[in-house]
């Protein structure tokens, strides 16, 4: 076997055994859990991006609605002004 065919198979090996977590991951979700990742992986499918920068576009859009909710709040408290 050469280096490239080796290479490949241990590569094979690791996915093998990440997909087998993500299976065993996904048999202990509940029931809304499951739901939730369903609609994840959703979007995912018509969005052309990696997992990873949905990831972070998801948390950045989290975080942005934390912020308005909190101006939100100071307006309504009068503390801050706009």
């Amino acid at each position: 076997m050469t280096e490239k065919e080796k290479e490949l198979e241990a590569r094979e090996r690791a996915l093998e055994a990440r997909e087998r977590e993500v299976q065993e991951r996904e048999k202990h979700m509940d029931a809304f859990s499951q739901q939730v990742h369903q609609k994840k992986l959703q979007w995912y499918d018509h969005v052309n991006l990696s997992v990873k920068q949905m990831n972070v576009i998801v948390r950045t859009v989290y975080v942005l609605l934390a912020v308005v909710f909190l101006l939100i709040i100071l307006e309504a408290a009068g503390i801050f002004k706009l």
